[in-house]
């Protein structure tokens, strides 16, 4: 309700509930005082992108005005100005965006968030009123402003944030609006120029409209992802990599974009050549910053990406998204959730592009990403099929260490009666050569695929398949389709079930079974892992996230063509009490541990070696002396 405070001069009440909006608004719902000037100049910005609009079909005053923003400070009175030539407001139109917070049902809404204790940041979307967010600063705001209309007239509207506004004419004769703010004590940090420089260039920095202040332009005014390509440099992208993305190296790739549907957006992404621990261990993707309208909203944002593309770095800008009240936080709608979709897609067509045609510099940005997209194949159901794709792999027919190859190759390269995947895990290439489980198929030509990270047995037991081929591991112990690559063993059927009855009672409980092996040529024995059990690899993992993890028993495999097992069954017949027996045992089964890393004590096996030593020493020398 209007009283008049002089015969010019309006006074309008703020209703109750409108009074407790406000207060929440300036003293709970903004986390950063810094966005009242973003807030100020997005809306500025949005005034003149109407008035330039309105210019192609309308009479509009000062038709030839500058579209522009400027700021001035006055130290004296501890003040800003930030003035626009936009669009301006009516007397009307003052009243019910600078008079109206609230819609209908908001005392309700009030007191129900109150009863259930929720923060301000449950406002978000209900209501817009980014401009109250000066109160933050302000003791005191004055407006003047005009409209575009010719005839318009010009109004002051004026405020404390308190209980009621005033409005009452102007003198003003520029189309526009003009916003004089007199700062609290504790803000007196914003009445400096490198002050609200700083927050420009956060915020505001590639808005279509300049903002001055004393004739100095602050903005970049440009947004480069909203050029054509053919309009910028490699050079162009890089630079603006290095000072968007403070790093001082250049980017090892970038992909720029626009799409129209299901969602408009511009994005302008980035692969850095090098990711931190920081990032490697994060458990959310936040190096994407969301811009609406060339105004940043999120410099992190954690909704438009799948946390294992958190190495991606770079911006979103949409104008089709709607922003909360305070533009701090976007709420999680259906058109966030679109953008992501199609964000992820895009950047995995790219990246699959690129492992085709720059094989070179996929293996590199292999080498930097990998193991987070393979993060993706075990928790990225609907793109599962793209990331495999993507995934490389040293093997056992790359010439060392630094050779890649994919799946759909792999695949390419098996033979006709293969019918599944064979890989190994490990910690080096150096160490999976060299374990006896694979034998069997270097001796037959089989590729292995070798895999080094920490995450790869989880992964591979999250797939289990590609391409209608499963994927096995050669340290499983059933393999299908696996011949007797062993020597023919000059052991009769009774010496050889003594020998492995003799290894059974000798480990007990140690072991889940003693078998003869197939898949062994040069070594006297192995360990394999249990039908339906975990791996060696991933079970030292979860022993690592819980000390209480049992490690499974797992099955001894033995060689009996070797020739440490045939000295030990020639033994066994001659004297089955023999000492030497139960050592052997042990060591070879210890021996078996150490290889798979599964021995708590390698210290341990050291007396036994320097026994076995000692008395092969002494044997030496009765025969020479025999």
């Amino acid at each position: 309700m209007a009283k008049a405070k002089s015969q010019q001069t309006e006074v309008h009440e703020y209703q109750a509930e409108m009074q407790r909006l406000l207060d929440i608004l300036v003293h709970s719902l903004y986390t950063d005082r810094d966005i009242f000037l973003r807030e100020l100049v997005s809306n500025a910005s949005d005034a003149l992108s109407k008035v330039q609009l309105m210019t192609l079909t309308e009479e509009v005053l000062d038709q030839d005005a500058p579209l522009e923003i400027n700021l001035s400070i006055n130290d004296k009175e501890n003040s800003i100005i930030l003035e626009d030539s936009g669009c301006g407001m009516t007397h009307e139109e003052l009243k019910v965006n600078l008079g109206t917070i609230a819609k209908s049902g908001t005392l309700q809404f009030l007191q129900d968030m109150q009863k259930e204790n929720k923060s301000a940041e449950n406002l978000i979307g209900q209501f817009g009123v980014g401009f109250y967010s000066v109160f933050m600063v302000a003791r005191r705001v004055e407006l003047e402003t005009r409209s575009w209309h010719p005839e318009g007239e010009a109004w002051t509207w004026s405020s404390e944030g308190g209980g009621n506004y005033e409005i009452q004419p102007s003198k003003k004769k520029e189309r526009g609006t003009k916003i004089k703010i007199f700062l609290k004590e504790d803000a007196k940090e914003f009445c400096g120029e490198f002050r609200l420089e700083n927050i420009i260039k956060r915020y505001s920095n590639y808005l279509p409209f300049e903002v001055k202040i004393k004739d100095k332009v602050l903005n970049q005014v440009k947004a480069l992802w909203t050029q054509s390509k053919n309009d910028l440099s490699d050079d162009d992208y890089k630079s603006f990599y290095k000072q968007f993305c403070h790093d001082h190296e250049d980017p090892q790739h970038h992909l720029h974009f626009s799409i129209d549907a299901p969602i408009q957006y511009h994005a302008l992404i980035y692969f850095p050549k090098t990711i931190n621990n920081e990032v490697l261990y994060a458990r959310e993707s936040h190096g994407v910053a969301l811009y609406a309208q060339k105004v940043l909203i999120q410099q992190d944002n954690e909704n438009l990406l799948p946390p294992y593309l958190r190495f991606v770095k770079g911006l979103i800008d949409s104008e089709d998204l709607p922003l909360n009240v305070s533009r701090e936080n976007v709420q999680k709608n259906v058109l966030i959730e679109r953008i992501k979709k199609s964000l992820t897609s895009r950047i995995l067509k790219e990246l699959e592009t690129l492992g085709e045609s720059q094989t070179e510099l996929y293996n590199t940005l292999w080498g930097t990403m990998g193991v987070l997209l393979k993060e993706g194949v075990s928790s990225d159901f609907s793109n599962r099929e793209k990331l495999l794709k993507l995934l490389r792999f040293n093997s056992s027919l790359s010439e060392d260490e630094k050779g890649l190859t994919s799946l759909p190759e792999y695949v390419g390269r098996m033979r006709e009666e293969q019918k599944e995947i064979y890989y190994v895990t490990g910690g080096s290439r150096q160490a999976v050569m060299l374990h006896p489980n694979l034998e069997y198929f270097r001796g037959q030509g089989l590729e292995v695929l070798f895999l080094f990270d920490q995450i790869d047995d989880y992964m591979m037991a999250e797939v289990r398949e590609f391409d209608g081929k499963s994927l096995k591991n050669i340290s499983d112990s059933e393999i299908e389709g696996m011949a007797d690559q062993s020597s023919e063993s000059k052991l009769s059927e009774e010496e050889k079930s003594d020998l492995l009855t003799f290894f059974k009672t000798q480990l007990g409980e140690r072991v889940e079974d003693v078998r003869e092996s197939k898949r062994l040529v040069d070594s006297p024995c192995s360990l394999t892992n249990p039908k339906d059990g975990m791996s060696v690899q991933m079970e030292k993992m979860m022993k690592m996230m819980n000390q209480d993890f049992p490690i499974s028993k797992r099955q001894l495999e033995i060689n009996l063509s070797h020739p440490i097992n045939r000295n030990l069954s020639e033994l066994l017949q001659k004297n089955k009490s023999n000492p030497f027996l139960k050592d052997a045992v042990e060591q070879l089964f210890k021996n078996a541990l150490l290889i798979e890393g599964l021995l708590e004590n390698p210290v341990e096996i050291l007396p036994q070696i320097n026994q076995f030593m000692e008395d092969a020493a002494a044997f030496q020398i009765q025969k020479l002396e025999g």
